[in-house]
């Protein structure tokens, strides 16, 4: 029987971890075993249910346009209990100049595809509205080299287009600046429209007809198709906790911490920081970046120094609850985004709570205020009370809420956030070409091809598949007839 190790028990090695779980379900002619160095599966997905409140450490939803997320939700069983965003005030705003300016109708992430509302936000003056709309003038960029986000946009659309736009949502959703960001990795199909179309306004309008017209796709129930965030009815580790259930077949070892890793004949060899011996035909590995260079570097100095040059950069989130009949605030939206020329302490504000139902119980309140990234990383590394402090010192500057919390929660992730830096795609590439050298061996994980959790779970499927077929298990299936 063929033996397969996934180290690292995030979304994507459990993702890998449930599709040879499919194989074994069909020919058993596999195993499997997990190992994860903490106490706990899951990664950043990490949810505490208490008191009524579904509290999220990490990750708080995952985009619905990537299917891969919800497909493994339907196979599990639990796609009833996918959730949309409420409707109610679905608005978001900019925290600019001291105050809320909702982000206008049909604006694509910064792409304006709606007249009036573009012409009447506050979100841009006249001078940058103007400039954003030469978009529809000037000419595509030649060649196919990678640059950088913020160069992306300021060509295109302009300084304030990146300072009130860009900036805030890339460094509220990705932790990331968009001067060292890589375009053709974070947002490909920007580079894909201005090539096609010449212009991001005219392209993104192209696409929306297309959209339009599109034969609506089936949703899963539980949630409206119009929803591009998506959660968890118990929390996002909902998924992890049903899957695990239903790999009867895997083994699952926490607290496993693999000290080495080495060739064995044509297999591979892992030993844990127990002592313990290991040996696999294929391993894949969704640990960190620089967590899997540092077992690689004796045998493949070359993708080591490879994966050291992926940076990570660190986060922290604090949760606060409040009892709603005492909070002043109406919380009509989802939150708001700070631009760092604001040089403020957090980042952005989730108003959990009115973002989707079922977050806090009906008389309490929920908001998860961030810290850190790219651009102010030493905010994220100071002590939990010190960031507590500033946190509620910005929530009562920026949003007047003078309340006590009942409670305030300070979950810190110490260079934990990836960063996709320019010519990423090129470095990858790199870093796969060598590794076709050493047959069995997978990379899979945020670290490369996507940070969401979709982009994950899709990393951690192919890597499986991939894997499978080598084993020649997936090939044996199939000419059975049976696949």
């Amino acid at each position: 029987m063929k033996k397969v190790i996934i180290i690292g028990g995030g979304i994507a090695g459990l993702a890998a971890a449930y599709r040879i779980q499919e194989e074994i379900s069909h020919n058993g002619q596999v195993s499997c075993t997990v190992l994860e160095g903490s106490d706990r599966f899951g990664g950043k997905i990490h949810t505490i249910r208490r008191d009524g409140f579904i509290l999220e450490r990490g990750p708080d939803s995952f985009i619905s346009q990537k299917p891969a997320a919800v497909e493994l939700c339907r196979k599990l069983g639990i796609d009833g209990h996918l959730l949309g965003t409420k409707t109610d005030h679905p608005q978001t705003f900019v925290y600019l100049n001291r105050k809320m300016v909702t982000i206008p109708d049909g604006l694509s992430l910064m792409v304006p595809t709606k007249f009036m509302p573009f012409v009447t936000t506050r979100l841009f003056s006249w001078p940058g509205k103007i400039r954003m709309g030469l978009d529809l003038f000037l000419p595509r960029r030649r060649g196919n080299s990678d640059e950088s986000l913020a160069s992306f946009v300021r060509r295109r659309l302009g300084t304030e287009a990146l300072e009130r736009m860009a900036q805030p949502l890339m460094s509220g959703i990705y932790a990331s600046d968009p001067e060292a960001m890589s375009l053709n990795a974070s947002f490909p199909m920007f580079a894909q429209v201005e090539k096609k179309y010449r212009s991001l306004v005219l392209g993104m309008l192209a696409q929306k007809r297309k959209r339009a017209t599109a034969p609506k796709p089936k949703s899963p129930s539980g949630y409206k198709p119009f929803s591009f965030f998506l959660t968890l009815k118990n929390g996002l580790s909902e998924i992890v906790e049903t899957l695990i259930e239903q790999s009867p077949d895997i083994q699952f070892r926490s607290n496993a911490q693999v000290a080495s890793m080495q060739r064995n004949g044509r297999g591979w060899r892992i030993g844990l920081k127990s002592g313990e011996e290991l040996e696999a035909d294929a391993v894949i590995m969704s640990t960190p970046a620089n967590h899997t260079a540092r077992l690689v570097e004796d045998w493949a100095p070359g993708i080591a120094a490879r994966l050291d040059q992926i940076p990570y950069v660190s986060t922290a989130a604090v949760v606060l609850g409040f009892d709603r009949s005492r909070f002043a605030h109406p919380l009509r939206g989802f939150g708001f985004v700070v631009p760092h020329i604001e040089n403020r302490k957090i980042t952005a504000c989730t108003w959990v709570s009115s973002k989707f139902p079922g977050r806090a119980p009906d008389d309490r309140v929920l908001l998860r205020a961030f810290v850190g990234g790219a651009v102010n990383e030493h905010l994220a590394e100071q002590d939990a009370e010190t960031i507590k402090q500033q946190v509620r010192e910005e929530l009562r500057d920026i949003m007047g809420v003078q309340e006590e919390p009942l409670f305030c929660e300070v979950f810190q992730y110490k260079k934990g956030n990836v960063q996709y830096r320019v010519h990423h795609p090129q470095l990858v590439s790199e870093i796969e070409k060598e590794l076709a050298d050493y047959k069995g061996l997978y990379l899979a994980g945020s670290a490369y091809k996507g940070i969401g959790i979709p982009d994950c779970v899709k990393n951690g499927t192919e890597n499986a598949q991939a894997a499978l077929e080598f084993l020649g298990v997936h090939a044996e299936l199939s000419q059975s007839g049976t696949g």
